[in-house]
C-alpha cells in the first residue's frame, strides 16, 4: 500500500484538538504524519531543557503521538535544523552569513560546533524520551550560495585549496558589480572551474557532515528510528549547477544518509505541472533514495492541481507514495454517488462548492465554518469537487471512502 503522509504544522492540533484532527487525517487514509517538532523560531512541542516549549505545560508531541499510534498512523518529528530564530537572535555570531548583509536573522551556520551540540542535545532528548516512528529533516543546507561568507567559511574554502581572492572576484561579478552578471558563478561550475568546483565539494562537504551529525544522534539514542528529509526539488535535476551552489544539497550525498527522501515538488511554486512532480520523484528514486513525493496543497493549489500530482506521483515505478504539504491549507473531501462530505482544516470559512462531473459543474453555495464538516447530494460520484473562500480556491485532496 502507498504511503500517505501530510506536513503538520501544531495549529490545528491546538486549534481543533489532537484528537479531531488526528481524526479526520485517519479517515482520509494518512498513514503518516510529519509533524512540526522544533519550528523556525526555535521553540519545541514538547517540554525540554535547551528549548522553549510553544505551550508551557503541555506535551503536544506525547498527545499527537498517543492519538495517531491508537489509529496507526506513524508520527516523524519534524526539525528545522539549521533554521532557529530564537538560536540566531541569542548568538547572532553563529548565524548564517549573508555575502552583503552580514547575520541572518533566522538561519544558523551549519558550520557551527556550539549549536550542532544544540540540535543534538535536542534530538537525542526526543528520540530518547519518545515513541516517534521517524525523525523528519528540514534546512539541511545551505539557504543560498550569496550566504555562507563569514571569516570561519572564508578560512574554510581556503582550507579546501580554493583561490578566496578570485572567489571574491567571482562573487562580485555575480551579485555586487555595476555590471554583474547572475548567471556567472553557475556558469563557471559548468564549465568546470578548479575553485568553484572546490567552493562546492566544501559547501556539499558542510550539508554532509551536519546531516551525519543529526541523523547518527538520532539513530543512536532510537535504534531502528527512520530518518528522512525535505529536500529542495533542484537536485533531482540534471543540471545540479543551481542545486550544488545554492544549497550544497546533493542527493548522492543524501543517499547514504536517509532511509526516505521527500523532495518538494511544489508544482504551483515552480510553475509546473504534474508531468515535473514525476520527473522529480523519478530522479530522487534513481539517486538511489525512498522516495515520497512532496505535493503542492497550500495556497496557489486547486483541487484538479492536487488530484493530477497525486495521481501522476502514484504512477512512477518505485515510488513509496505522496505527501502532502499541508494539513491546514488542504481541504479533504469525500465523495461517492450519494454525498461529498467536506472537511473545513483551513483558517478561511469556505463559501461555496463546485461538484465537477466530466464537463458539466454543478455550484453549491455553502458555508463552513473553520473546523467544521458538512455534506451535499451529488448526482453521481463526482470527478472533482472544488472549494472557494469568497473569490479564492483552496487546494482539495479527494479521499477514498
Amino acid at each position: 500500500m502507498s504511503m500517505l503522509g501530510v506536513w503538520m504544522w501544531p495549529e490545528n492540533l491546538i486549534g481543533a484538538g489532537v484528537e479531531k484532527t488526528v481524526g479526520y487525517c485517519a479517515a482520509a487514509g494518512v498513514t503518516d504524519i510529519y509533524l512540526l517538532t522544533k519550528g523556525l523560531n526555535g521553540q519545541t512541542i514538547f517540554p525540554c531543557a535547551e528549548t522553549e516549549c510553544v505551550l508551557p505545560g503541555r506535551d503536544l508531541l506525547r498527545e499527537t503521538l498517543d492519538a495517531a499510534h491508537e489509529k496507526g498512523i506513524r508520527v516523524h518529528a519534524w526539525f528545522t535544523s539549521a533554521g532557529d530564530a530564537g538560536y540566531a537572535e541569542a548568538h547572532p555570531e553563529r548565524s548564517l552569513y549573508h555575502y552583503v548583509n552580514g547575520p541572518h536573522k533566522r538561519i544558523v551556520s551549519i558550520t557551527d560546533s556550539d549549536y550542532r551540540r544544540h540540535m543534538r542535545k535536542i534530538i537525542r532528548d526526543m528520540a530518547e524520551r519518545y515513541d516517534a516512528d521517524g525523525i523528519h529533516l528540514d534546512y539541511i543546507r545551505y539557504n543560498s550560495i550569496i550566504c555562507g561568507w563569514s571569516e570561519d567559511d572564508w578560512a574554510n574554502y581556503a582550507a579546501w585549496g580554493a583561490d578566496t581572492g578570485k572567489l571574491r572576484r567571482i562573487m562580485n561579478r555575480t551579485f555586487t558589480d555595476d555590471d554583474k552578471d547572475p548567471e556567472y558563478i553557475f556558469n563557471l561550475y559548468r564549465a568546470g572551474d578548479r575553485d568553484v568546483k572546490l567552493l562546492t565539494e566544501a559547501r556539499r562537504f558542510n550539508v554532509r557532515s551536519f546531516a551525519h551529525t543529526l541523523a547518527d544522534t538520532a539513530r543512536e539514542a532510537r535504534p531502528g528510528i527512520t530518518v528522512s528529509a525535505a529536500l529542495m526539488p533542484e537536485g533531482a535535476y540534471d543540471d545540479l549547477a543551481f542545486s550544488d551552489l545554492h544549497y550544497g544539497q546533493n542527493y548522492r550525498d543524501m543517499a547514504g544518509i536517509l532511509d526516505m527522501a521527500l523532495p518538494m515538488s511544489y508544482s504551483r511554486t515552480y510553475g509546473e505541472d504534474d508531468s515535473w512532480v514525476a520527473m522529480v520523484a523519478r530522479n530522487t528514486l534513481s539517486r538511489g533514495m525512498h522516495t515520497l513525493a512532496g505535493i503542492h496543497a497550500f495556497e496557489g493549489g486547486t483541487a484538479e492541481s492536487v488530484l493530477k500530482d497525486t495521481e501522476t506521483a502514484l504512477k512512477v515505478k518505485g515510488i513509496s507514495g505522496v505527501c502532502l504539504f499541508r494539513e491546514g491549507a488542504v481541504i479533504p473531501v469525500w465523495a461517492d454517488e450519494h454525498e461529498a462530505r467536506v472537511y473545513n482544516a483551513a483558517a478561511e470559512p469556505l463559501t461555496r462548492l463546485v461538484l465537477q462531473y466530466g464537463d458539466k459543474a454543478v455550484t453549491v453555495s455553502r458555508e463552513i465554518a473553520r473546523y467544521e464538516e458538512a455534506s451535499v447530494v451529488t448526482e453521481e460520484k463526482p470527478d472533482l469537487v472544488r472549494a472557494f473562500a469568497g473569490e479564492k480556491e483552496l487546494p482539495v485532496y479527494l479521499c477514498k471512502f
